[in-house]
């Protein structure tokens, strides 16, 4: 399974190749897009110092994190994002008759590599916000060994949450205006310390929208905010969970499956 899987997506990389200016104009549009959402995340900063005690720094490791975690989900997996046109036209039927799992030829289809320019642009806040701790005096070093453990469970956790989305328009049939709610308006809001928001959305983001575990979570701990020795623990737990519950109500929903117009 994964040799198959590492060629599909050799052939999907080199096919988007073809048009290398195509792919450098739409990772720098990409990248600058997200420079200009963080930006406006400053200038916030700038004015008032700090967001419930969280500095300029501070909230750029959440940032950082949470840019590079979506951009990774949306690199190698967009055609889970787009899943509804496989509803609607009845394109989900093409991949069921093939002798491969169908999410594995989604997951290798059309991949987006115009996502690479949010991932450069997420891993320089990152580092740009290390580097300004360090300069406050703040020990990095257990932040730099997180640091790729936050971005993976946070890429999982953001494909979990877009793979249940995906599962639904197995009955729903449409499901773009739900994306609105259960992927980018959490992706918005983890930018931002989860503490910061009202008490039924961070129910949310502890648990059907787990976003919280991602970046805020572990660094109540990691910096020094009142956090328990574990809570960098649950990151990768609510990664795991997720990807599991994830994937049980994908194989529900396609057993459901009825093929368009029947």
């Amino acid at each position: 399974m994964i040799v198959l899987y590492r060629k599909l997506v050799a052939a999907s990389i080199r096919a988007q190749m073809q048009y290398k200016m195509n792919f450098v104009t739409s990772a720098a549009t990409t990248g600058m897009i997200m420079v200009l959402d963080f930006l406006i995340l400053s200038a916030i900063l700038y004015r008032f110092n700090d967001v419930i005690g969280w500095n300029i720094y501070e909230v750029g490791l959440l940032y950082g994190i949470s840019s590079v975690s979506v951009s990774t989900y949306r690199l190698f997996a967009p055609e889970i994002n787009d899943f509804e046109k496989y509803i609607v036209q009845g394109e989900l039927d093409q991949l069921l008759i093939r002798p491969v799992s169908p999410l594995l030829l989604l997951l290798t289809r059309n991949l987006d590599m115009s996502r690479l320019g949010g991932i450069v642009q997420g891993m320089s806040v990152l580092v740009l916000s290390l580097i300004g701790l360090y300069g406050q005096g703040k020990a990095i070093g257990l932040l730099l060994l997180f640091a790729p453990v936050a971005i993976a469970s946070g890429s999982i956790i953001y494909f979990s949450i877009a793979l249940c989305t995906a599962a639904l328009a197995f009955w729903t049939h449409q499901i773009k205006d739900l994306q609105t709610f259960t992927i980018y308006a959490p992706a918005n809001a983890a930018n931002y310390p989860i503490g910061l928001y009202p008490s039924w959305l961070k129910w949310l983001f502890y648990t059907v929208l787990p976003i919280a575990f991602m970046n805020y979570v572990p660094m109540l701990t990691l910096l020094d905010k009142a956090g328990n020795w574990y809570y960098p623990l649950l990151t990768p737990v609510a990664a795991g969970g997720a990807l599991f519950l994830s994937l049980r109500l994908w194989n529900v929903g396609i057993r459901h499956y009825h093929s368009t117009g029947s």
